[in-house]
């Protein structure tokens, strides 16, 4: 009789693990957006990244893209932030959607972040350069057009050279900031930031 009740919670068991796995893999196939939900809720950070692409996949809109690259980015996933990054940066509805984006944002996150197409393209900047990209130079000083503000992406992208203590890559960027020119309410700004960073680089 004990061995029958044994063998019957084995059994039991055994169906439910593989009715939660059946659940799991449907749920992570169909409906990426509720495992978004859940592994977010889960403090799962690197499974909620992979969830994001997963669901940016599925449905193709910028709100879902832009998730997926933050997410990726937090995540230590630098290779899809900067694959998503760039897909984000170059699509047509980028700047409506940084527009938008920038009318809704507390005060508070504006001086943590500055507006949000910095914001993008600046840790889309940050992870090609974590990923070995050639790409990160190139996609920071196109982003800054005449300007030199705040948490713009170069800023991005020295901080994340800097927090690899790489001078290296900081002299190549000092050699772009100086024949960078800017708007005239700009250039003390720039000139700070170059004596400092000429500073650093030694």
């Amino acid at each position: 009789m004990g061995k029958l009740i044994v063998k019957t919670a084995v059994i039991t068991l055994a169906c439910i693990i593989a009715l939660a796995l059946l659940l799991f893999g449907v749920f992570s196939l169909f409906f990426p957006s509720v495992m978004v939900s859940v592994t977010d809720k889960l403090g799962m950070e690197s499974a909620c990244a992979s969830y994001s692409v997963s669901q940016y996949k599925k449905s193709g809109t910028m709100e879902d893209l832009s998730a997926a690259v933050k997410r990726s980015y937090a995540a230590g996933h630098y290779e899809d932030a900067a694959v998503y990054g760039k897909i984000m940066i170059e699509a047509s509805g980028f700047t409506a959607f940084c527009e938008a984006s920038d009318a809704q944002m507390s005060e508070a996150e504006e001086q943590l972040m500055g507006n949000s197409a910095d914001y993008y393209t600046g840790i889309t900047v940050a992870s090609q350069y974590y990923i070995g990209s050639d790409e990160s130079i190139d996609t920071a000083f196109a982003a800054l057009g005449d300007r030199f503000t705040g948490n713009n992406p170069v800023v991005f992208l020295v901080n994340a050279a800097k927090g690899r203590e790489d001078k290296e890559f900081c002299k190549r960027i000092l050699e772009r900031l100086e024949s960078l020119r800017v708007r005239a309410e700009d250039e003390a700004d720039l000139a700070d930031y170059m004596q400092a960073l000429e500073a650093y680089c030694g």
